[in-house]
This record gives structure tokens, sequence and C-alpha cells, in this order.
């Protein structure tokens, strides 16, 4: 860089006819606060919000699951605050209950509509049209939130289950090179270990399915014309059911029952 470029662009500017940058604050719009206090201040009401809300902040350390389970459970218990007149459903009555929920509909809508235009059934005062009217778009409004919350459910547990299966599979990888190194001399302190896990092994196996045997071949086929009504018929076999554990699941068993 020139030194007296430098130099002239450092000292101070002399007044002139033409306008001079300054970075002194004018008197119209006052001094502006800097980008990164800006930001900062942005950052803490999100933050603020999110907090109340009852979620971990995600710009802070990642939250632990007892954490994480807190922070749903406060949110559980303010959605179930905001329901009207909610109940816990009753083992005994929901069977009965669902049955009548399905084909109340069908009654109620016709009622509603002759409570309201034949005077004499309104007289009678049998029926609560604003009650029931209000049942009816409870049902239509709450069901897509019924549907999204059972959807969340499954997918919460199913979730928990893959991350369980995914550390019982290394678990099982790890009773596999238990085996092996227990009979070492220096693995007394391992012993006790796989042994624990043997007996958990054997009871995997006792609720494995069985492999499906080899499909038989595919029968000869006959000429047009050739099978009779006394000819068997052969009916094709049933699909063989799904295995009840996953395919790394059962692989990594098959890894620990080797010898």
């Amino acid at each position: 860089m020139n030194k007296n470029r430098s130099g002239r662009s450092s000292s101070t500017p002399q007044p002139s006819g033409k306008g001079v940058r300054s970075n002194a604050p004018t008197g119209k719009h006052g001094a502006s606060a800097p980008a990164s206090a800006t930001g900062k201040r942005v950052k803490k009401a999100i933050g603020g919000a999110v907090a109340a809300a009852g979620v971990p902040d995600a710009a802070g350390p990642e939250p632990t699951p007892e954490e994480l389970a807190a922070s749903f459970i406060t949110m559980i218990d303010q959605f179930q605050a905001q329901i009207p007149n909610f109940q816990h459903h009753d083992p005994t009555t929901i069977r009965r209950v669902m049955a009548m929920a399905r084909f109340a509909p069908e009654l109620v809508v016709p009622t509603i509509a002759a409570c309201t235009s034949f005077g004499p059934a309104a007289q009678r005062n049998l029926f609560d049209v604003e009650a029931s009217q209000l049942a009816i778009r409870k049902q239509n409004a709450f069901l897509p939130v019924i549907q999204r919350l059972t959807a969340l459910t499954d997918g919460l547990q199913f979730t928990v289950n893959r991350d369980m299966g995914e550390a019982g599979s290394q678990s099982l990888d790890f009773f596999s090179w238990g085996k092996s190194y227990s009979k070492r001399p220096d693995a007394a302190a391992l012993v006790p270990y796989v042994a624990a896990m043997s007996h958990v092994v054997k009871k995997v196996l006792n609720h494995r399915k069985p492999k499906a045997a080899a499909p038989p071949p595919p029968p000869t086929q006959m000429p047009p014309g050739a099978q009779s009504l006394l000819a068997p018929r052969l009916v094709p076999a049933e699909a063989p059911g799904e295995d009840e554990y996953t395919d790394e699941f059962n692989e990594a068993l098959d890894r620990a029952t080797k010898d």
C-alpha cells in the first residue's frame, strides 16, 4: 500500500463545498445499532419464546432424553388442559361408547332437522339441539387432530424401538466376541456377563420363527385339454409370514449363535 495515500486518507478531512461523508450520527435518523447487537436481540427473543413453550433451546447443548421427556410432558399437560370436558377413557365402557359414537351421526342429523323445523318436536324439549350441533362440529374438527396424534405416538414408539433394536444388534455382536474371548485365561471377569447374555439369547431364539423352507419346484404344465374335472387342482401355498425380527437383528443373531 502507498504510504503517502494512506497518510492522506487518515488525515482530518477539510470542509469543502462538496458533501463530506462522516460516521457521526445525523439529526434525522439517529445512531443505528450495530448488526451484531440486533442479531443478539433477535436470538434472545426467539430463545425466550422457545423456552416459554417448553422446548429446549436449539442453540444450547443437546438436551438429554430425560430433559426432552420432561418438556414433552409439560406440553402434553398444556395440550390436555385446552380440551373442553376432557375425560380419560374407561376400559370398561370404551367399546360401548365407540359403538354409540359410530351410529350417532346418522341419528343426530335428522333429529336436529326435525327439532328445528317441526314446532311440536321442539316444544317437547327432548333433544338439546345446540349441544348436539357442537358435538358434530367437535367430531369433524378434532378427527384430524386425533389422527395426527395417533401417527405421532406410533412414530415415537417406532423411533424408540428402532434405536433399542440397533443397540440390541450391537449387543449380539459383542456377545459373539465375548463367547470366544471368555475362553482365554485372562477373561475370568467377562464370564458372568457372557453367561447372563447367553440366557437372553436363548429366549430370543425361542421367539424366533423358523426359517421358511425352499419353495417346491413349479408343477409340470399339462397340455391344453388334458386336465379333466377329476384331476387334482393345485392350490398355491400361503406366503410365509413376516419374520418377527428385522434382517439386521437376524444377521447379528446368526453371528452370535454360530459356534
